[in-house]
């Protein structure tokens, strides 16, 4: 893979991700203001917070979400085919925790956007609360399969940049997911995950 290559991979999982957190806006923010996803199981303040949502705005989301994926294991795959040139390990490593990734991840995505679509087109009831919470808990493997790939992805990328096996100097381990993620995470900003995503291409393209 030339350089100009990882480059343009590299933009389209930055691009992807800009998309995919265009996508999770669609759901968190409703016509009343942020959905509180944490106290979902509140009947009272998600009937309220969903009001007036429009289902188009749930289907868009789950479209946008492909599409942002789609571009996205670009980035992910060419960081991958990168780091074969210097570890058959660390790549191999990398390439299965992305495959498994991206698989467990679009399905979580078009999950949570199901679990909203059916909510507010069966017109916010309580029974239709409970149907969609309990579908949610049935697939939340999903969620948790994503997230371990992704700590071994970054893990992996991680140990290989800080130890030397890369051309890489040690301190561009920062361009990764999971020191991204420390100073990310406490703030208030929306769609973090892929904010913590963008920023790691975008500190690579300089640095590769």
């Amino acid at each position: 893979m030339t350089h100009f290559q990882l480059i343009l991979f590299f933009i389209f999982a930055i691009v992807g991700h800009i998309l995919c957190g265009l996508s999770d806006c669609l759901l968190t923010y409703a016509p009343n203001g942020k959905v509180d996803l944490v106290n979902i199981k509140d009947y009272e303040k998600s009937s309220k917070a969903f009001e007036g949502m429009p289902v188009k705005k749930l289907s868009q989301a789950i479209l946008l979400g492909v599409i942002a994926m789609t571009l996205e294991i670009f980035g992910y795959l060419a960081l991958c085919s990168w780091m074969k040139d210097y570890s058959d390990v660390y790549y191999w490593i990398m390439y299965a925790a992305v495959l498994v990734m991206f698989t467990s991840l679009s399905l979580h995505h078009a999950i949570c956007c199901i679990v909203e679509w059916f909510f507010v087109r069966l017109d916010r009831t309580r029974s239709a609360l409970n149907a969609v919470l309990d579908f949610f808990k049935a697939t939340a493997y999903t969620m948790y399969v994503a997230y371990l790939a992704m700590i071994v992805f970054a893990v992996a990328f991680f140990i290989a940049v800080v130890t030397g096996t890369t051309s890489l100097p040690a301190w561009a381990c920062i361009f990764n997911l999971l020191p991204i993620a420390v100073i990310i995470l406490p703030t208030k900003l929306p769609a973090k995950a892929n904010v913590i995503g963008a920023l790691m291409f975008l500190g690579l393209m300089f640095v590769i």
